[in-house]
């Protein structure tokens, strides 16, 4: 029970510490041909920026999931640190639950953004001799790590050890006879009773 309570811990805080990781790196890039010089637009969870003079400045990233990651990374702390006492393990429980639960759903939801705007890329005419792409960088594949982490953590951290059975304690405080071998007219009290027939030889 305890071995499995200190693994939900380190699962939870390593899933906060790479979803934190990942909102700091580059996430994807996509490649524009047909510019003279390929146009390459980098994008991170809070902002893109262009490797080419002629390209856009930097400005906000259109899927912009910074913040949500870091709430969720903060929920997650937050959970490790009630999950740590077992008198608090029961708030812990729901909180570690719900910020995996939201690392998972702006993760899934940036995801399938991502996906259509490979897409989008992929139907455009083709201005050269080869066609616009998009490339996905570490934070984007740390992301993938950090749900996958935070989630099997908090799924683990639902998982209550048994509770202790009670003993009868009537079974315990029962009477215990112990029976002597070899010795049949010895009774209990250690009184020796006679035989019938020494009686009658007495008589």
């Amino acid at each position: 029970m305890t071995d499995r309570r200190k693994i939900s811990w380190v699962l939870l805080a390593l899933g906060a510490v790479l979803s934190v990781v990942a909102s700091l790196e580059e996430v994807f890039s996509t490649v524009y041909k047909g510019f003279g010089s390929d146009l390459t637009v980098t994008w991170t969870l809070w902002a893109t920026r262009s490797d080419s003079q002629d390209g856009p400045v930097g400005q906000s990233a259109l899927f912009a999931a910074g913040w949500p990651v870091v709430v969720s990374a903060i929920v997650l702390g937050v959970a490790v640190a009630f999950l740590v006492r077992e008198q608090t393990a029961f708030v812990g429980r729901p909180l570690a639950m719900g910020g995996a639960g939201l690392l998972a759903g702006v993760v899934l939801l940036y995801v399938v953004q991502v996906w259509e705007l490979r897409s989008v890329l992929a139907t455009q005419p083709q201005a050269g001799s080869s066609k616009d792409e998009l490339r996905y960088h570490g934070g984007f594949y740390l992301l993938m790590i950090a749900t996958v982490v935070g989630l099997a953590g908090a799924v683990l951290a639902q998982r209550r050890g048994p509770e202790p059975v009670a003993q009868d304690d009537g079974e315990e405080e029962g009477v215990v006879v112990h029976q002597l071998d070899g010795d049949d007219d010895t009774p209990p009290f250690g009184l020796a009773i006679p035989h019938d027939d020494e009686q009658r030889e007495t008589r």
